[in-house]
Order: structure tokens, then C-alpha cells, then sequence
């Protein structure tokens, strides 16, 4: 039988506005700490409304989390409904960079997630995209997410949310989006891409204002080359410049960092 193993405790805790912020000595110890959090998060919500409906974030950031979250045997995958919060506009799901792909191989596909409960956005979509936009939203006003599992880019965007195209009250729930070049360049970074001429010009973004929506917000950003993104979030204004620096407005959320990403701020 899976015992939990013992949640790591954090080094350093504190709070900047209404957001928590918790510092873990190292990634697998930040990724095992998130995921007993929304694993809670999940049979919480589970015993109030039978289903809990999450939006997950796909990126290498995301490893420890998501492979903590699947090992966890606490959490009732048969009664979770899954989306996600982007996508490349014209990549297929088989694609080596699609998000889909990666949330099927690192969650859904090892918890054996019922495909009839994935909400997930078609990148291959892309001669009618207002329409994918439309119907996606559909789906989350008639399934209104109650989890979100965030990251942070290296330039403070949240999703595909980069400071160009980020609006704080941006009227609508999902938009296709422009990249900037330090979006681009992380898809580099991160080893999805080549090189900076592979990867998509635009992409499937759910908005801000549909990723602060639900009241539990885990946002998980180990890592050197996310300091400055941190340091950012945390330290300066509250505005689209650093899209991230929303969250300090969200009473629900925490960020989850560890020493390499925190090293400007403690």
C-alpha cells in the first residue's frame, strides 16, 4: 500500500500582500510540498461538489510537482475534470511541444485520467480561431475551474500571458496571443525547441482574469532563471508589465520556490 511520504517543511515563509509565499531548499522538496497541497485542495473540494475541476500549467517547471501530485494516493482521479491553460496555435497534440502532450504524459496518461473528463484547448484549431476561443470558454462558464496549478515565465507572464498582451480586465476568458521574444526564447531554454525559429509565433492563452477566478491557486517556480521573474512578482508594482505581480491580489494563492528561485528575495 503507498503511504504519503512526510511533507518537506519549508526554509523561509512569508507573505506580500495576500499572497503566501513558502521557500523550499530544493526543487523535489518544493514539487512534493505543492502537490500535498492541491492533493487537500482536490478532496476538499471533492467532498463539497463530488468533482473537482483543475487548470494545469505544462512545463518543465511543472516536473516535480505533477510527479509528486501522481504518486500521491490520496487524490480520486475518477472524480477530477482537467484543463489547461494554453496551447500553440496550429500544433497538433502529437506534437514533441504541445502542452497536451505533456500533461498526457506526465498526469493524465500515469493517473489514468478518463479522456471524457479533459477539457483540453485543439491548437490544431487554427483556421477558425475565434471560434476554439468561444467554445473554450463555453466549457469553462459551464465547468467553472476551482484549482488552478500556475507557473511563472522568465519575463512574469502567467500562461501565455506576456507582458504585451497581458490585460488585468481583459473582457474575455481565452485569446489567441501574440509571443514575445522572451516567451519564445524560455520554449528554447526549456528544451522544447531547437532553437528560437521553431517555435510558434502565437499561441491559445486562457486570460488572467479566468486563471485568478478560482479561489485555490498553486503556483510553482523552482529554479536560477526564474530569480528575476520572483524578484519582480514580489517586489514591484502590480501591473501588466510583470504579469505575475497579480497574484498578489489572490488570497488563495501560494507560491511554491525554492532556493535558486528565491535568491533575490531572501
Amino acid at each position: 500500500m503507498n503511504v504519503p511520504t512526510a511533507v518537506p517543511v519549508p526554509i523561509a515563509s512569508f507573505v506580500v500582500d495576500s499572497l503566501r509565499v513558502r521557500v523550499y531548499a530544493e526543487r523535489p522538496s518544493l514539487g512534493r510540498a505543492a502537490a500535498a497541497d492541491i492533493a487537500r485542495a482536490i478532496a476538499e473540494r471533492q467532498a463539497k461538489a463530488n468533482v473537482a475541476r483543475v487548470i494545469f500549467a505544462a512545463a518543465p517547471s511543472q516536473n516535480e510537482f505533477l510527479a509528486a501530485l501522481v504518486a500521491d494516493p490520496t487524490v480520486d482521479w475518477s472524480r477530477l475534470v482537467g484543463f489547461h491553460m494554453d496551447e500553440y496555435l496550429g500544433l497538433g497534440a502529437d506534437h514533441p511541444a504541445s502542452f497536451r502532450r505533456y500533461l498526457n504524459e506526465h498526469l493524465f496518461r500515469l493517473a489514468e485520467v478518463p479522456a471524457e473528463r479533459l477539457r483540453l484547448i485543439p491548437g490544431e484549431s487554427a483556421d477558425r480561431p475565434l471560434r476554439t476561443c468561444l467554445d473554450y470558454e463555453d466549457l469553462l462558464r459551464f465547468e467553472p475551474p476551482d484549482i488552478v496549478c500556475a507557473g511563472i515565465g522568465e519575463n512574469g507572464h502567467l500562461a501565455f500571458n506576456d507582458p504585451p498582451v497581458a490585460d488585468f480586465l481583459d473582457p474575455v476568458m481565452i485569446k489567441v496571443v501574440r509571443l514575445d521574444a522572451l516567451c519564445r526564447a524560455q520554449q528554447v531554454h526549456d528544451g522544447c525547441f531547437g532553437r528560437i525559429e521553431d517555435v510558434p509565433t502565437h499561441a491559445y492563452t486562457l486570460t488572467m482574469p479566468a486563471l485568478l477566478a478560482p479561489p485555490v491557486m498553486s503556483v510553482v517556480v523552482p529554479g536560477p532563471l526564474k530569480a528575476e521573474a520572483v524578484l519582480n512578482t514580489l517586489k514591484g508594482p502590480i501591473q501588466e508589465s510583470c504579469p505575475a505581480s497579480a497574484l498578489r491580489r489572490h488570497a488563495g494563492a501560494v507560491l511554491y520556490l525554492d532556493r535558486d528561485s528565491a535568491r533575490l528575495v531572501i
